[in-house]
């Protein structure tokens, strides 16, 4: 009798910290959209001269249109491209030589032979660059216009990098893996929303070149599987701040099965697994949590039916949050609210219920992952480790 009711004292408990953990989180995204500063123009209007770099290694979904977005932006200073891929009969090589023909814009194409990861292609492309400023971009990221004002005047005003993130939405149908993968690519948001946890995210970040050359970060960058964990890094060391620029958020235009979907979602928890294994173990416990509780209420209910209904706020909470997370992403600027839906908005919040699950399989799948494949090439742990042992961070 002891027993079982120590049983339900810990399920009441643990239901209780799910339900107090999800209305925090839904209490800090509505604190977020409503207390944010928007990115304005320089004061003024002096904007730095700017490098472009994009690592491209095959073709990405809506390749064409990604780069176009990437060159057609209205950007007040000077600035110039580079684009580096591993060999010029990569199929991207001809699509981005005559993209930049349509286009006014001072861009080089270099080729980095041999190259195995995006580490090595980003460290090679520094080595050509003359900017103040340096602007990491995706391949697979589609942006609007002001995309580049918006981090660059960002990062004018004090801050050591300005970052952004991506956004998922469905290229030509709407599946339950690109649902899938848009809701579990929303953990990145949260990340960044937060100061303590933000990151310089490789697919869009601007940075002084002044700190790049200073911590001599382009020899640190081959030697590492996550080029956001290094610079991340050394902003930190420098003693200044990271700044999140929502107004510049990236979207990414793909389909992709569940099964795809799934394999991606290891992939990037594998990154965070390697190089940030406390945040892992974070990850691991939040979806931990929430995963028991819709059961234990269940258990409980046997006892008093009503044990349902605490177990189902934290999903309740979440559909929530993620709708007013998505609209506030919508009144950014008409790029997003033209690609976002209010159909697919709505269905990519009630998609959270099913993420939980769908996360918590891929923590667990990650555990035992030990090598990943990322465009062609296979990476596994040991070589991560090696890696960093040949090039540790000051």
């Amino acid at each position: 009798m002891m027993i079982l009711l120590a049983l339900v004292i810990l399920g009441v408990l643990i239901i209780i910290a799910s339900v107090l953990s999800s209305l925090l989180s839904l209490y800090f995204e509505i604190k977020y959209w409503r207390g944010r500063r928007r990115a304005g123009e320089l004061i003024n209007g002096n904007y730095p001269w700017v490098t472009v770099i994009m690592p491209v290694r095959g073709l990405d979904q809506n390749i064409k249109g990604n780069i176009a977005s990437v060159l057609d932006q209205d950007y007040p200073g000077r600035r110039n491209y580079i684009f580096v891929l591993d060999s010029d009969d990569d199929p991207a090589y001809g699509i981005i030589k005559d993209l930049i023909k349509g286009f006014n814009v001072d861009a080089s194409v270099l080729i980095n032979r041999g190259g195995r990861s995006k580490g090595e292609a980003l460290a090679f492309a520094l080595s050509h660059v003359d900017g103040e400023i340096v602007v990491f971009v995706d391949s697979d990221a589609l942006v609007h216009r002001h995309w580049l004002r918006n981090l660059v005047s960002s990062l004018v005003k004090g801050s050591g990098a300005a970052t952004t993130y991506r956004f998922y939405v469905p290229l030509r149908r709407l599946s339950l893996g690109s649902l899938l993968r848009a809701s579990f690519n929303m953990i990145g948001i949260t990340a960044m929303q937060n100061p303590v946890a933000r990151f310089t995210w490789g697919g869009s970040t601007a940075i002084w070149k002044w700190i790049l050359d200073k911590w001599r970060i382009r020899d640190y960058l081959p030697y590492y599987l996550s080029d956001d964990y290094v610079i991340t890094h050394f902003v930190h060391r420098e003693g200044l701040a990271i700044d999140f620029v929502p107004e510049s958020l990236v979207l990414t235009l793909e389909d992709v099965s569940i099964k795809e979907a799934f394999t991606w979602s290891v992939r990037q928890l594998w990154y965070v697994r390697v190089y940030g294994f406390r945040g892992f173990l974070l990850y691991a416990a939040s979806y931990t949590l929430y995963v028991v509780t819709l059961p234990i209420a269940i258990a409980l209910s046997f006892i008093n039916a009503w044990f349902i209904v605490p177990g189902l706020l934290p999903f309740i909470f979440g559909v929530v949050k993620d709708y007013i997370r998505i609209s506030g992403i919508k009144a950014l600027d008409r790029f997003y609210g033209i690609n976002i839906t209010r159909g697919y908005s709505t269905l990519l919040a009630l998609i959270s219920i099913l993420n939980v699950y769908f996360s918590w399989l891929a923590i667990i799948k990650t555990m035992f992952t030990k090598s990943i494949n990322w465009r062609g090439r296979e990476f596994t742990v040991m070589d991560a480790i090696r890696l960093m042992k040949e090039r540790p961070l000051e």
